[in-house]
Parts: structure tokens; sequence; C-alpha cells
């Protein structure tokens, strides 16, 4: 099951969706929906490039709000995992564009999914990605040698990772939930510890003047990603001890050993299912 951060889709006012924008560099903005998903735009004379795609249902808004910032059509829209925040607008966004993604994103889209009771329908081929990333990947468009790297394991098996080298922008999809828990998908690939160690390695590779934007939460920079990381860091820590004093999970819940860190359990991932999540890992 893919649970999607934020309220609950069926409770959401869709009729009024918030979009703010934020400039990052000439062409290049991030586009914040309903103050939850990041999604990323570049555009320039070769037309316009999106990373991520947000939810199905924001979609309409948020190619009005992209064609706002341009009359050039959607080349290219790269889907950073299989999430339906992230993937859900594939069907508006990616209609006429070539869609890039892990090939681990187009294996889950093409198949029904079922979540309770429901059935959703594979997406329609057009919204499935048809340029597959495994590895690296350069994509010369407006001017930017775009530098486009899986790394495993992390948040899900197909995160992808996206660096605009003239514009120093690093875009992370959930590989950053930015000032807060985040969501370590154990059922599509993920992994705590490999989600730290994938952290760490953006954190040494990418220089300390680098913009980073995460799906989720604010924009961070360099020195903001180190106080993120060392932040979890000390929650394994935290939780290991009590491990080793034979506390049980549901003991550490109920002392609150992460009490330290309740502001990081404020958006999606609470201070109980962080505990839940790294427990059988450390």
């Amino acid at each position: 099951m893919v649970l999607i951060p934020s309220i609950t889709l069926a409770q959401r006012d869709w009729s009024d969706i918030e979009i703010e924008v934020t400039e990052l560099a000439p062409g290049l903005h991030r586009l914040f929906v309903a103050n939850a998903v990041s999604v990323v735009v570049f555009h320039g004379d070769d037309g316009t490039l999106v990373i991520d795609a947000a939810y199905e249902q924001s979609a309409d808004a948020l190619m009005d709000k992209i064609m706002n910032l341009t009359d050039q059509p959607v080349k290219y829209l790269i889907n950073t995992h299989l999430h339906a925040d992230h993937t859900g607008g594939n069907k508006v966004i990616g209609r006429e564009a070539e869609i890039i993604a892990h090939p681990s994103v187009k294996e889950f889209l093409s198949q029904e999914q079922r979540r309770g009771d429901n059935i959703i329908p594979a997406f329609p081929e057009y919204a499935v990605p048809d340029i597959l990333v495994d590895d690296n990947m350069d994509l010369e468009f407006n001017g930017e040698r775009i530098q486009i790297t899986h790394l495993p394991g992390g948040h899900t098996e197909g995160d992808l990772i996206i660096y605009f080298p003239n514009a120093n922008v690093a875009v992370l999809g959930d590989l950053l939930f930015a000032g807060f828990f985040p969501f370590v998908d154990t059922n599509n690939g993920g992994h705590p510890v490999q989600f730290m160690e994938n952290v760490e390695r953006i954190i040494k590779h990418f220089p300390p003047d680098a913009t980073f934007i995460g799906g989720h939460g604010p924009i961070f920079n360099h020195d903001d990603l180190i106080n993120w990381h060392n932040a979890l860091a000390q929650t394994f820590a935290v939780v290991s001890e009590a491990r080793d004093r034979g506390l049980s999970v549901e003991e550490m819940k109920n002392q609150r050993i992460l009490e330290k860190w309740e502001e990081m359990g404020s958006f999606f991932i609470t201070e109980d299912r962080w505990i839940e999540t790294i427990y059988p890992y450390i």
C-alpha cells in the first residue's frame, strides 16, 4: 500500500488549490502545491521541463500555473519516484511530454493498484514513463547540462535526483522531507539506513552554496540539509539506546523518547511512526 503525505485526498477541497511560486534562478521555479508537494519547472527556448506532477486532482491548476510562467510546451516530465503525490498529475502534465523516471515507476504505474477495497486502474500509456534511468543520465536542455542520478534504496528503490549546475540547484524528491521525519517506503524498496547514507552522499557531493528542493517542506541550503541529517541521526541513536535498554516499541512511544524532535513529526510521519520505521533496522 502506498501512503500519500498530507491529509487524505478525499477530505481536500480541490476547487481553489493554492500553488506558491518561487523563482530559484532565471527560468527555474519551484511550484509548491497545496503547501505540501514541490514541483520544479525549467523553461527556455527549447521548451519546458517539469520535475514531478503532484496530485491528479491538482493537475489542471498546476498546468495553468505553469502556463502563466511560459507559453513553451512541456517537452519533458521527470518523476522522482512512484508515489501518487508526485505522479498523479502525469495524466495532464505529461500528455504531450516525454516522461523520464526509474524503471520501477513505469512498472508501478503500468499496473492497477489496490488500496483497501479500492482498485485504481493502471495509468494510460501516454502518462507512463518512456525514458528510463537506472543509473545516470545527462540531458542537454535550455542551455543546461541537467544531471539525473539514481540513488537506490532510500525513500523507494527508484529515487532520482536532478541537478542544474548553472543554477546550482539540486532537486531531491522525497530524499528530502525538509524539516520533518521522512517517509521511508519499505514496501517499495526503501530502507531507513540507506536513506541516511543517500542523504550523506548528497551532502558530500554538492557544493556548499547549493540550493536543495525536497519533495516536501521548505527550500534548504547546505547547512539546513546537514542539520536535518544530524537530527535524524540523533533519533537513530536514541532509539538504538532505548532498544539496548530493553524498551519495546510501544514503551518508546509511551515514554515519548523522541519528544525533543516533536516538530519534525508535525507533517506526515509522527514521532511514533518514525520509531516504528527505524526500530527494525538499527
